[in-house]
């Protein structure tokens, strides 16, 4: 396990501290992590083709819209990666309170598990409001 990685799933570790608990609250994500994620998924997605080909069985979600405890009852009822494939197709932000949130989780759960976990981008992703938030990867 490299370094990144190692720091990674730490990460995700202290962003499921709160999976469960009846009080939703924000998780303090620094700016040095989320840089850090945002490089790491970066090379990821650049490094895998544009027509993936994904091992069944695999869970395809629709939009999380933000939903960050949506998103953690998801992978409580149909496993948490490594143990369950995904696909995501899109929406990931934008109208729930916890977007740096869900998409932070869903980009570390990409670095640490690239052959668990996909995503792609469609709908709302081509925006313009969604547009200033890809930029942030590039």
């Amino acid at each position: 396990m490299s370094a990144n990685t190692a720091m990674v799933q730490a990460l995700i570790e202290k962003m499921l501290v709160v999976k469960g608990k009846a009080v939703q609250r924000q998780i303090m994500i620094r700016e040095d992590e989320i840089k850090m994620v945002l490089n790491a998924v970066r090379e990821i997605f650049m490094s895998q083709p544009m027509l993936l080909e994904i091992r069944p069985p695999v869970r395809v979600c629709g939009d999380t819209h933000g939903q960050y405890y949506d998103l953690l009852r998801i992978y409580e009822k149909c496993g948490f990666p490594p143990y369950a494939n995904y696909l995501f197709l899109g929406d990931y932000v934008d109208r729930g309170k916890h977007s740096v949130e869900t998409i932070m989780l869903q980009f570390c759960y990409k670095v640490v598990y690239p052959e668990n976990f996909f995503s792609s981008a469609v709908t709302t992703s081509a925006r313009p409001s969604t547009r200033c938030m890809v930029s942030l990867t590039t």
